[in-house]
């Protein structure tokens, strides 16, 4: 299952660059200080859970016992006990993820995802958030290895600041709904915060 995470991993390096070559890049005005973000508490985490800040990018969400999350530059990297699933958490603070609404850049994102063949895209329901959120999922073969893979990209908005992308990736051959719970309950708990250095 190791294909997954890295997937993953090099769709988080991508993820600006796709964001900008959909929507544009040009800025119109100054972009506003990462740093006058307001910060919202941590969520409570579910009885087991633990908590996982990225000061970094700027966020916090729960994670379920036993699941793996490290940071890898500004993004946040879990896995399932099972590995068969990895979620990849990043912010984007570019002028597209300033403006571009929720839906139309959860979808633009997971059509442009790389290394995919046949990917059948579809909006997916949302998560239950303070946040304006979206959901686009899609099943698709991994080019690299004929694998099927679910993926969903979720993102929260603060509209004008910042859009969190969640980028989740499921076996689709052994069983491609069963960490929905879980995942839903996890995107459920992240919170933003501004982007701190180290």
């Amino acid at each position: 299952m190791a294909i997954i995470a890295a997937v993953s991993t090099r769709w988080v390096v991508a993820l600006a660059a796709v964001a900008l070559a959909a929507c544009g890049s040009a800025e119109r005005k100054p972009p506003p200080n990462p740093q006058d973000e307001p910060t919202d508490r941590a969520a409570k985490p579910p009885a087991g859970w633990r908590t996982v800040t990225n000061r970094a990018a700027g966020f916090t969400v729960a994670v379920p016992p036993r699941w793996t999350a490290r940071k890898r530059r500004a993004a946040t990297l879990i896995r399932s006990e099972d590995r068969l699933l990895a979620l990849t958490i990043a912010a984007d603070r570019s002028r597209p993820g300033r403006e571009t609404p929720a839906r139309d850049y959860a979808s633009r994102a997971l059509q442009s995802l790389p290394g995919f063949r046949g990917l059948r895209v579809r909006p997916g329901r949302a998560v239950h958030s303070p946040y304006r959120n979206a959901r686009s999922v899609g099943t698709g073969t991994l080019e690299s290895n004929r694998r099927p893979q679910r993926v969903s990209i979720t993102v929260f908005q603060r509209p004008g600041r910042v859009t969190y992308a969640a980028i989740a990736f499921v076996n689709a051959r052994i069983h491609p709904h069963l960490h929905d719970r879980e995942l839903d309950r996890l995107l459920s708990t992240l919170r933003a915060r501004p982007p701190r250095a180290g």
